[in-house]
């Protein structure tokens, strides 16, 4: 059945949601049990279309994997799986390990970012797995993986994405490779621009800066206050929205985020098209975006106005979701589909 897509409209009303909790003690090295939360969602169509693209969304720092499916006071309003899940995508939101109902491991400044990528790839192909045998009704086989991801998350994708190229193009809110260095402490400025020491020594680094591999706020925020990044213009119920989405830092991963050229590497190697998304009011700017991946077949740098940090709840959020899904639609070939032109 031809569909043409690349429209700014619903395909369904009708959701499917489940949250799963997955087995990933294989990726970790460290004995014991370790666990990832996993909700997924899917649309169901009366139509009879199925789904072909699966958008694996990871969260960025103090947040978990509720920011991609915010709901406050009923409603779903800053829900980027809801808007995304009605147009025909698939979504599959996790939580690191270390951060929200996922397991902690017990050395959480050995767990690098290798094996978190480990354990979120992990976490993805069985969910794939699932989806396609039909633990979610019905089967929906042969789904193509789109990496989704905010701040740390997005990092953090980019290096799943280095290691396992599971993914067939990547969609990085707030990603830069050029790090936050007017946020560190000169002891985290010495390894700018030196992955290889940054990746060797941060868990020494996190442990000075933090006492602590899982914290609960930066050191320099008040209580309760890292979820809230700026909302700017929005209304405040978006800022309570990313209060209830609130969970701990991913103290490693995090910081690397923030240190200079330490994601550099991953980078480089990717080679998949790249949408990259910043706001006008964000942590960093866009322009340098195309030569942060010097492999990519494609590179979209967009910047949104009238967005902060966490474009989720920004006045012009559909206009980005609506943008990504039709640069989705587009780049991504599904030959059951056919597509407008991105404007």
């Amino acid at each position: 059945m031809q569909e043409r897509l690349g429209r700014d409209t619903p395909v369904t009303t009708k959701i499917e949601r489940r949250s799963w909790r997955l087995d990933v003690s294989h990726a970790v090295d460290e004995a014991g049990s370790h666990e990832i939360a996993a909700q997924v969602a899917w649309p169901v169509r009366e139509d009879g279309v199925e789904p072909r693209k699966a958008l694996c969304c990871l969260p960025g720092g103090f947040l978990s994997k509720a920011y991609f499916d915010l709901e406050v006071d009923g409603s779903f309003e800053f829900s980027f799986v809801e808007h995304m899940v009605r147009r025909g995508f698939v979504s599959i939101c996790l939580d690191h390990l270390g951060i929200g109902e996922s397991s902690r491991p017990r050395d959480g400044y050995a767990i690098g970012v290798d094996a978190i990528a480990r354990a979120n790839q992990a976490a993805l192909e069985q969910v794939l797995e699932r989806l396609g045998t039909g633990d979610g009704s019905p089967p929906l086989p042969d789904l193509v993986s789109v990496g989704v991801g905010h701040s740390m998350g997005s990092c953090l994708s980019v290096a799943q994405q280095a290691r396992h190229g599971t993914h067939s193009a990547l969609v990085l809110f707030s990603f830069t490779t050029a790090g936050l260095p007017h946020f560190l402490a000169p002891a985290e400025l010495e390894l700018a621009e030196d992955p290889k020491r940054a990746h060797a020594e941060i868990g020494e680094r996190v442990r000075n800066l933090y006492g602590a591999p899982y914290p609960a706020r930066a050191s320099n925020a008040p209580e309760g206050g890292n979820a809230a990044y700026s909302v700017g213009t929005a209304p405040a119920r978006a800022e309570r929205a990313l209060q209830q989405a609130g969970t701990n830092l991913l103290a490693v991963a995090g910081t690397l985020s923030m240190i200079p050229g330490a994601y550099r590497p991953y980078a480089d190697e990717i080679e998949c098209p790249v949408f990259v998304a910043v706001g006008d009011h964000d942590l960093h700017g866009v322009r340098d975006t195309p030569s942060m991946f010097p492999r990519a077949p494609e590179i979209v740098a967009y910047e949104l106005a009238d967005a902060w940090h966490c474009h989720n709840v920004a006045n012009t959020r559909t206009k980005l979701w609506n943008r990504v899904a039709r640069w989705i639609e587009t780049e991504i070939d599904a030959p059951t589909q056919t597509c407008d032109s991105i404007s």
